[in-house]
């Protein structure tokens, strides 16, 4: 390790890479600010709610990295249940707003007019 690397700190927390907590360049700043480390760019972007550097304007992207062992394929079981679960949440929603719909197209415009039918036969008897 050289010395330029050794200067290099954190621009959020201020302190030098390691091994555990290596330093990124996630954007196209030079000089002092280049580096961060991952959590405290993480921490950064919760706190800021931006998806991009306020210095470049350079949009962050983010690559998902995958377990090692992690399967090639999905399996068919995983597959079909998944699709089960949105069927299944699907037919509970469509359910419940046939419900909804019947309930106010239906019950509360006949229960309207059967009060209103009634009121009306009670002031015409007196």
């Amino acid at each position: 390790m050289d010395t330029a690397e050794e200067a290099d700190i954190c621009r959020v927390c201020r302190s030098e890479g390691t091994s555990d907590k290596p330093l990124y360049h996630p954007c196209v700043c030079t000089g002092s600010i280049k580096f961060i480390h991952q959590e405290c760019l993480v921490q950064w972007l919760k706190h800021s709610r931006k998806e991009y550097c306020e210095l470049c304007k350079h949009r962050f992207a983010f690559t998902p990295i995958y377990s090692p062992d992690m399967p090639s394929r999905l399996p068919i079981q995983d597959i079909c249940a998944g699709l089960l679960s949105s069927v299944g949440t699907a037919i509970r929603y469509w359910f419940h707003y046939t419900l909804v719909a019947f309930a106010w197209l239906g019950v509360v415009p006949l229960t309207a007019s059967h009060i209103h039918g009634s009121t009306r036969s009670w002031e015409l008897q007196l």
